[in-house]
């Protein structure tokens, strides 16, 4: 053998690197060292303010190396982005790119660029779905009638309010990322590697509610279209990580750990996230949302589960009692936390009875909904085609993150928003996805003659996606869901996923895997 063929022998035997292991060896082995070198020589205050945004780096690099086993980099850049809404929520969605009017969040352009790569690979089964088609008219028409007369007129404001309507594109990237997944023989794994980064991920921060405030102080913020926003310590999507968990653990028990310390160790970590978010947020929504999921859980069978979180709740609200009665102070997001707080914040629903800063939150949307309509029945081509991107449909301040005002532009009602901005055209397309894939959910979770281990567990993850989809669209009657980045991914992500699924287990679309793979659903 020539000494040339010898030392390529030797080249192809080695182990050549991963971009990962390329990508740590640059960050451990150079950019760390050099941050370390700048804060004991040079400046330390600027140092360690660099050093910041390397954490966020390192975390957004692990997503998006650990998003989906063996995916290629669009599949994992349309997961990590999302893992870093559902996870980081309004920390992440404010992180901006570009500069002048040539901007765009980091979520939706990682999506939009993983959906240039996959709408190419998948279009051949994603057009045989009305799903599709639907949510590509919601994101073209409307934008396309009014946003390039609204830009001219309203900046930065007309592209801030559009992206509700660019933020279907997750709905889309789940419906493409299962054909794909499904085609390869690789969906079930990508599926059940985000849902656990996501529970793990969104979990353990969920646990931090308690520091938020201090960990907004040392977080590093980003400018987005508004305001310089910290990165770490918000909590929006937390409340429902942890009920997205809390059903998991009933319809889809496979995506847990299986050694018996490790479920019991996971169990109460989703019981202790549970209990601190819904005491800390005081939220009428969570109350709402809980009385929601132990009957839906029981409709769709899970007789124990409906046990479980029924006497759970028991339990809570005992512990409420005893806490009230023992006279402890337990700060919460209003008031202290005691049983006495909990019915009054909720009786406040109704506008009439309870605590008074809730009932006059209730008149306050009130007079935001109407002023909103009165809006929309301006004119026939507003009732058509909507108002537009840019303009506010409230007239509120409220206090930002840096003591300003902060202009709150939604009447915190999604479909009102929907229907006032976009018209009945767009309120009819967008409503169609909505509704259509929580009708698909509940037909999958209740399809007859399929075992509970068959086609993937889909009758689980179908269950479990309609009680998610569900919570979501039930408060965004009172806050602005899907005018809300983070929420709206969730949403959106798992309504893609679920109806693909749907479709493929009913055979309503024929993808065959690839030349050597097995189904993936």
């Amino acid at each position: 053998m020539s000494t040339l063929a010898m030392w390529r022998a030797r080249a192809m035997s080695w182990a050549w690197p991963s971009w990962t292991e390329l990508g740590l060896f640059l960050l451990l082995g150079v950019l760390v060292p050099l941050i370390g070198y700048y804060v004991l020589v040079g400046s330390p205050f600027l140092g360690l303010y660099g050093l910041r945004y390397v954490v966020v780096a390192v975390i957004l690099w692990a997503a998006f190396s650990f998003a989906a086993p063996k995916a290629p980099w669009y599949v994992r850049l349309v997961l990590s982005v999302t893992l870093g809404q559902l996870v980081l929520n309004y920390g992440f969605t404010n992180i901006v790119v570009g500069a002048g009017s040539a901007k765009i969040t980091l979520a939706e352009g990682g999506c939009l660029i993983g959906l240039l790569v996959l709408l190419p690979l998948t279009y051949r089964w994603l057009a045989r779905t009305p799903a599709f088609w639907l949510a590509m008219a919601a994101m073209v028409i409307p934008p396309t009638y009014h946003l390039y007369r609204d830009f001219f007129t309203y900046k930065m404001a007309a592209l801030r309010d559009v992206l509700t309507v660019v933020d279907i594109a997750f709905f889309v990237a789940g419906m493409a990322i299962v054909a794909l997944g499904v085609h390869r023989g690789t969906w079930l794994a990508w599926r059940d590697r985000f849902m656990r980064i996501w529970f793990i991920a969104g979990g353990l921060y969920g646990l931090t509610w308690p520091f938020s405030t201090w960990i907004q102080a040392v977080s590093p913020s980003f400018s987005s279209y508004q305001q310089a926003v910290p990165v770490l310590g918000t909590q929006l999507t937390s409340p429902y990580t942890a009920i997205a968990v809390l059903v998991a653990w009933f319809a889809i028990p496979h995506v847990f750990p299986k050694r018996s310390w490790l479920r019991t160790l996971w169990i109460l970590l989703v019981l202790v996230e549970t209990i601190i978010v819904v005491v800390m947020a005081q939220s009428r929504n969570l109350y709402l949302i809980i009385l929601f999921v132990p009957v839906a859980l029981g409709f769709f069978g899970y007789k124990r589960a409906f046990a479980a979180v029924a006497g759970g709740l028991i339990a809570m609200v005992l512990s409420l009692a005893l806490v009230e009665t023992l006279n402890i102070k337990i700060p919460g997001r209003i008031s202290d936390v005691t049983l006495s707080a909990v019915v009054d914040r909720f009786l406040s629903i109704s506008g009439k009875h309870g605590d008074e800063y809730g009932a006059t939150g209730v008149q306050q949307r009130l007079d935001w909904w109407a002023s909103s309509l009165d809006m929309w029945r301006a004119s026939p081509d507003r009732m058509v085609f909507g108002v537009g991107y840019g303009p506010a449909l409230t007239n509120f301040m409220a206090p930002g993150v840096d003591g300003e005002g902060v202009v709150v532009r939604e009447p915190h009602n999604s479909f009102v928003s929907s229907l006032v901005r976009g018209g009945v055209v767009y309120f009819v397309l967008w409503g169609a996805v909505v509704f259509g894939s929580m009708r698909r959910a509940w037909l999958g979770a209740r399809l007859p003659g399929l075992g509970e281990d068959a086609a993937g567990h889909f009758k689980g993850f179908a269950a479990w996606s309609f009680i998610v989809m569900g919570m979501l669209a039930l408060t965004s009657l009172s806050e602005p869901h899907f005018e809300t980045p983070s929420i709206a991914a969730m949403f959106y992500i798992v309504a893609g996923m679920v109806s693909m699924e749907y479709y493929i287990v009913t055979r309503r679309v024929d993808i065959r895997p690839g030349a050597g793979r097995a189904p993936g659903v």
